[in-house]
């Protein structure tokens, strides 16, 4: 199989358009959807008969059940995109083309745009300079690039340890495997062209995700990555999301 891609997700009336906007995406290459989370498949019957979805239950924070499902891909490359997103048709086809015969250490930007922006046109953004104060850190270099959404060969990402599930959102984390990667050999390349669209509008500053990242991820990213040897000191186990809470307290509350 070419690709899984994997979606935390909690919202599974969601899961049967994503699904079918992956297919019509991914185009002649072999994929599955993985999707993860606290919810039952929702109207994927047959794709889950034959193999190209798939779900995994879990109660843990995005970062912990995007990890806990990549165990579930046998995929050359795994991938992850929000499920609030309008895939462009073709993309990951060309993504997909694009990294065949890559070094196993190479990685891609799923670029996207989001709300009113045109972020997948100007390739600064995708740069930590461009991302002052919180990526003006002594430990990055601002020519470092960044993958919020990205793809990586499975096998080196789990050799490397994939994501480090402390951090509670799918997003920080993804900055420092970025890091790790150009710091120690390996490349990003920019997706050939804009992969997706979504629209990211919190309803209230209550939402769940934005006080993970405001109350946890990113005091944790600035206090780590301050140090002028970050990236040395960097040292992530694939297993770490065994150390994460089973069940998500910031959601659902002390048990």
């Amino acid at each position: 199989m070419h690709l899984s891609i994997i979606i935390p997700s909690i919202n599974p009336d969601r899961w049967k358009n994503i699904f079918n906007q992956v297919k019509n995406s991914v185009g002649s290459y072999s994929f599955d959807v993985i999707c993860s989370g606290p919810n039952l498949p929702f109207g994927l019957e047959e794709e889950t008969r034959n193999g190209s979805f798939k779900y995994v239950e879990d109660y843990g924070c995005p970062s912990r059940s995007f990890q806990m499902a990549v165990e579930n891909s046998k995929a050359e490359y795994i991938s992850f995109i929000p499920d609030d997103c309008a895939l462009d048709e073709g993309a990951l086809n060309e993504a997909l083309s694009f990294m065949e015969g890559k070094p196993k250490n190479h990685g891609m930007i799923l670029m996207y745009d989001e709300g009113p922006g045109n972020q997948s046109k100007n390739r600064d953004y995708w740069t930590s300079g461009f991302h002052a104060p919180d990526l003006d850190q002594n430990g990055i270099n601002p020519n470092w690039l960044i993958a919020p959404c990205f793809m990586y060969n499975r096998e080196y990402f789990v050799e490397v340890g994939g994501l480090d599930c402390s951090y509670e959102h799918v997003n920080m984390n993804g900055h420092g495997l970025a890091y790790f990667t150009q710091a120690n050999g390996g490349q990003l390349h920019y997706s050939p062209r804009r992969i997706f669209k979504c629209s990211h509008e919190p309803k209230t500053y209550e939402n769940v995700l934005l006080q993970a990242h405001l109350k946890n991820d990113r005091p944790k990213f600035i206090e780590f990555w301050s140090q002028q040897d970050a990236v040395q000191k960097y040292n992530v186990k694939f297993n770490n999301w065994k150390d994460q809470e089973e069940k998500w307290s910031r959601r659902y509350g002390q048990s």
